[in-house]
């Protein structure tokens, strides 16, 4: 008896989760092993446009892939071509997280995650759509502000202003722009431009390699919320100040936001850049606090990957990331590889 009312207890909290998905402001989708949609909210149709008559019960993403191939969202090409690349991809279940502009204009944050059963074996994929339309455009707008400055700083040395100040202004606020204010690391805008020109000179030159390292703090959050957000910056400034004294004169040190870093590793390959991640992640768990913070362990979780000819920076970003997941997923505190494929992996604990 008490098993029965058990079970009716979780049917409708079951029921009451679905409706409550229903509410949500983001797209929502679950797809099985064999990519056949199981789930999917309403916000994640009216995201994506995608008719009634399309959604029944049995859809398979093969399905929308073509469906968006044959109405331009893949941009041009063969769309048989552009479903299989997709469904070649999907059937890896590597987690992502990327921004995509719709044909009509609407910017949709995707992140999507593997699902696992008790034994660590894929079941399947679950996705979020969020529209961040307007936070797109408003960083489109900042951008075409930054540009007009720099465009101006530029007509004013074209016409050979012999004005210190003036220089020194421009020298202030360009390092404003290309340098975190916490960590003294690159920005992510820096980092695009610089690691583009990188990623473009080994693809001139096979020879010229790329490795990257990207990690994050463990459990950062918990730092934050136990001693305060200084103490959460000092962990920050810590690590600027620790690449800053640990990378080349080539390499693009960048603090991506919040507590999430990332090195790009010009000349290095894949086992020497791993080395390098191996040096930073012992680096960070040796690091020691005064006074009331001196119990305080700090330690990451870091993925790395090389780049591979015809990779893009997005694709060598996705790659490194999976590999940051993995260590994430293999209990943190250890540095992971991505040199192909995902069953691939190394991982490298303390």
């Amino acid at each position: 008896m008490l098993s029965e009312t058990r079970e009716r207890g979780m049917q409708v909290g079951l029921a009451d989760l679905l409706r409550a998905i229903q509410y949500l402001p983001v797209g929502m989708s679950i797809i099985d092993r064999d990519l056949q949609f199981r789930f999917w909210n309403d916000t994640f149709c009216q995201c994506l446009d995608f008719p009634d008559s399309l959604m029944q019960p049995g859809v398979l993403l093969e399905d929308l892939f073509r469906f968006n191939a044959l109405r331009g969202e893949f941009g041009p090409g063969e769309p048989e071509a552009q479903v299989r690349e997709r469904i070649n991809l999907a059937r890896q279940f590597v987690p992502h997280r990327f921004r995509r502009t719709r044909a009509n204009g609407t910017v949709l944050q995707v992140t999507g995650r593997p699902m696992s059963d008790e034994q660590g074996r894929v079941m399947g994929f679950v996705t979020i759509y969020e529209d961040v339309t307007t936070e797109a455009r408003q960083q489109q707008e900042l951008e075409q502000v930054h540009q007009k400055l720099l465009s101006a700083y530029e007509d004013l040395r074209r016409a050979q202003l012999d004005n210190s100040e003036l220089e020194k202004d421009r020298s202030k606020y360009y390092q404003l722009a290309v340098r975190d204010a916490v960590t003294g690391l690159y920005t992510r805008h820096y980092m695009e431009d610089a690691a583009a020109r990188l990623l473009q000179q080994h693809e001139r030159d096979p020879a010229e390699r790329v490795g990257l390292l990207v990690f994050d703090v463990d459990r950062f959050k918990q730092i934050n919320d136990n001693h305060g957000h200084l103490v959460g910056d000092l962990v920050l400034q810590r690590i600027g100040s620790l690449l800053n004294s640990h990378t080349r004169r080539i390499d693009i040190a960048v603090r991506n936001g919040g507590d999430e870093f990332a090195v790009f590793l010009p000349k290095l390959d894949l086992q020497h850049s791993l080395q390098f991640a191996e040096r930073v992640h012992s680096e960070v768990r040796a690091m020691r606090f005064d006074g009331p913070l001196s119990a305080m362990q700090v330690s990451i979780s870091a993925g790395v990957a090389e780049h591979q000819p015809g990779e893009s920076l997005g694709e060598l970003l996705q790659r490194a990331d999976a590999a940051l997941y993995a260590a994430k997923r293999a209990g943190r505190d250890r540095v992971c590889t991505f040199p192909a494929q995902p069953e691939g992996m190394r991982s490298i604990s303390s």
